[in-house]
Formats: C-alpha cells, structure tokens, sequence
C-alpha cells in the first residue's frame, strides 16, 4: 500500500441523526481526488474506506465542489452521513483519516502511552537532516532550515487545515499530520534527527495576558512527540516570557529525564541579523547528549549599509495595496498616541514608516486589525498610507526563500496569507541557529563514527607499528 501522506485527527459530527463524515479539500486534494470523480466508499469491521472507483457501475458516490468568493476554481469536498456509517463510528467521537493517494481509511482515534512505543510505521532514510516542524504553521521555519541544505522535512502537526494546505504546497514529501496534538498518536510521528518546536504563544506574548508562571498543559504531549521522533535535537522559539512559564519548565524537565542533557537558551532580535523587522524571540537549542554548540554571531551592521524599507519593497511600491488618507482616519488618532513610558504610543512603536526607514515593528498575526503596534507605510506625500502586503511582509522582511510558494486557487485570502505570515518567524535567525544546530548534529556523529572506527596502532614483536582494525 502506498504510504501515509496525512493524517488527519477531528470528531465526528451529526446530522438527521445519523453519523456525519465529511472529508475537507485539504484531505482530498491531499488523496490526488478532483471534484466530480467517482467513488467508492466501504464500510469495513472497524472503519470506512474511500476509493477511486473504476467505473459509475462501482461507484458509490462521486466528489462534490466547494466554491467560496474569491477561489479561482473549485475544490473538492465530500459530505455522507448514513445507519452504515453510524454502525461503524459513532457521532462526537474522534477518528484518525489516514490518506495516501487515491486512498483514505477512516477509524476510531488511536489510544496512546503517554511515553512511547518502539514500533513505528513512518520514517525513511534520508541524507540531510531528517526536519520535523511541531507545530509547523505554514512552513516559515521549516522553509529557512531547508534551505539551508541541511535539513529534509519530514513532517508537519498543524491542527489548522489551511496552514497545511500552504505547508505542503511546498513540502511535498513526509507526512502532514492534522491534529491537536493532544489526541496525536505517536505512531504517526516520523523518525527526525531535529525537531522545530514553537510552543503555544497566547498565554505568554506581550500583548495577550503575559501569564508567565501558567502552565498550559501541553508540555508531555510536546515531550511524548518529541521522544516519539528519537531526535538528538530540538530547536525551540516562542516569545520571551515562554521561556520563564511553568510550561517551558516542565518541557525542559520531561526532555532531561529522556537523556536530553545540554540546554542552551537566549534571546535574539531579528533586527540584529539584518533584518528590517523588528522581532525579538526567546530561543533554546536541547541536545540528547553531549554536544557542543555555539550561537549565532550577529553581524555588525553599519548603519549606512543596513537596508531601506524602499529597498526592501522594490520597484512598483506605489501601485501595491490600498491607499489611504491620515486626515479624519483612524490612523490620525493612533498617530496621536504618544508619551513618555507608554508602551504603546505610535513614536514608540513605528507605527508609520517611510521609504527611508530602516526599522518596521514586528509582524503579528492581528496585522490586518489597524493597531499601534504595527507599522504601514506612508507615502511620501505625507497625506496617505497603506498596509504592507503579504509577500513584502514574508518574502521582504521576513525574508522567505524565493522559492517558497502560495497554493494555487486563489482560496488563501491576502488577510490569511497575513495571518499565516504573523505567526511565522524570521528565517534569518533560524537559518543561522539551525545551521549552528546542524553542525553540532554533525559534528558529533563524526566524531562517534571516528571513535569507533579508528584503527589502533601496535608494536609488533619486531619493533615495528602496525595498524589494527
């Protein structure tokens, strides 16, 4: 059977009171099924199973469209509730869909140990650095270390189908796995030699309710996928305060009881990488066993030869985005915010930037809300702005590879590209950690493998060495 290509963890629901099942573009297109396809769908002991079916006189069904304002084309969807589905998965419970091409099995969620099974059924074999993203997002971190050369992406947990959806239009190979990690079970989880941890942000960031001593919860299903993945190192970045919260500590704790004995952990603003964003982040780097590793330098940049943020939007800065005017908006109020210790006057927090500008406030993911903290650029008349677009703010300031790409169709709205992008990071900064992390990884299986295989030099009986294997 061809192998797992997603797996996607919800509950099912109900409708005339029977059992509804559903399965979401993302799951299909991920399946290779297109809209109007014929299908066959079978009820077995323990599960349901969809097939592409040969002919209408197999068939069972066929895939529906689904067609928002906006789309370019159709989706595919499928919607079926019926007594045999009911007599196989009941309603409100959970299940696992298991796609591969031109295949999905739906069954009851798999219980798990809350350590972790030796038994796996994914993972492959690959040369770089085996990359898993938890959660991934739409793929910002994961893009900075691939294109590194150093890592190959293995997988993805996003419980977020669109952020999937953009992952995988980039990722093609691992698995993507659908699923709040609570109920994930680690079977699913592929071999990786590194892990891109961004915990849970909401309780910690500066503008939500900065609980520092909270504990979410979350620390032993992160630990138990982690163990599952028998990674040697884990790459963490969440904001500042995550790294005093009662959860990181007990992340910390559960992976030294696992043999993860090196912690190194600090604090870096992207605007020191070179980057005209402002955006400063906690950073661990945990290692299972005794590595050596270094961070980043951050280049010193004179301040004449840092970038604009004219350089950075290039040409056609004017005919990108809407315009709007200051005078009797609500940016002239927030432009009116100012004083002395207030966080969150405008002076403060660069709200609006000119062309000359060399420092922008840091990308969130509320960007497209109009709000102090962030910044839109004026236009050189004085008289308007605009908001930056997506692919300045991910590809120009947070500096995307080129090659990274949008889903085709038209279904990822410039305000979710934004709200994608605001939950990202800065792929300058990762970059260079993660080619730190690689090369302690590296490093120390040289250093392994020369331990082992290093031929011993002798004294033979006539005074001469020789060379033992």
């Amino acid at each position: 059977m061809n192998p797992i290509k997603m797996v996607r963890n919800l509950k099912t629901t109900e409708r005339d009171g029977q059992t509804r099942l559903y399965f979401e573009p993302s799951v299909l297109e991920e399946a290779g099924f297109d809209v109007g396809e014929l299908v066959n769908i079978s009820i077995q002991q323990d599960s349901v199973v969809l097939v592409r079916a040969s002919d209408e006189e197999n068939s069972s069904g066929v895939i529906s469209r689904r067609l928002r304002q906006g789309w370019d084309k159709a989706r595919p969807y499928f919607d079926r509730s019926n007594a045999e589905i009911s007599a196989v998965l009941r309603a409100r419970e959970r299940i696992d869909i298991i796609i591969r091409d031109g295949h999905i099995t739906v069954r009851h969620e798999r219980t798990f140990d809350l350590t972790f099974s030796e038994e796996r059924f994914q993972g492959e074999g690959l040369q770089k650095l085996r990359l898993l993203s938890l959660p991934s997002g739409m793929g910002m971190a994961t893009a900075a270390l691939v294109n590194t050369s150093l890592y190959e992406a293995v997988g993805a947990v996003d419980m977020w189908p669109i952020a999937l959806d953009v992952y995988r239009s980039n990722f093609r190979r691992g698995i993507s796995l659908m699923s709040d990690i609570k109920h994930l079970h680690p079977d699913y989880i592929p071999q990786a030699d590194a892990v891109m941890l961004s915990p849970e942000c909401d309780e910690f960031s500066p503008l939500g309710t900065q609980k520092a001593n909270v504990a979410t919860g979350l620390a032993p299903h992160y630990a138990r996928l982690i163990w599952a993945s028998n990674c040697q190192a884990v790459l963490i970045e969440q904001v500042a305060p995550y790294f005093k919260s009662r959860a990181y500590q007990q992340l910390r704790s559960l992976l030294m009881a696992s043999g993860f004995s090196r912690f190194y952990e600090t604090q870096i603003c992207a605007h020191e990488f070179g980057s005209v964003a402002g955006r400063k982040r906690g950073y661990a780097v945990a290692f299972r066993g005794d590595f050596n590793f270094v961070w980043p330098t951050a280049p010193r940049i004179p301040d004449r030869f840092r970038k604009t943020v004219g350089q950075v939007l290039g040409d056609g800065w004017e005919e990108r985005g809407k315009w709007h005017t200051i005078k009797n908006s609500p940016m002239e109020k927030l432009l009116a915010k100012s004083g002395e210790n207030n966080n969150f006057s405008a002076d403060h927090n660069y709200t609006l930037v000119d062309l000359e500008s060399k420092r922008i406030s840091a990308v969130i993911s509320a960007y497209r809300r109009t709000q102090v903290t962030s910044s839109y650029l004026r236009h050189p008349d004085g008289k308007h702005w605009r908001h930056f677009t997506s692919n300045e703010l991910g590809f120009g300031f947070l500096n995307l590879p080129d090659w990274f790409e949008w889903p085709d169709g038209g279904y990822v709205s410039e305000t979710r590209k934004v709200e994608l992008i605001g939950q990202g990071v800065d792929c300058n900064v990762i970059a260079a950690i993660g080619t730190e992390m690689a090369v302690s990884v590296i490093g120390e299986r040289v250093r392994s493998k020369k331990t082992v295989n290093e031929p011993a030099v002798l004294q033979n009986r006539s005074g001469q060495l020789e060379l033992v294997f």
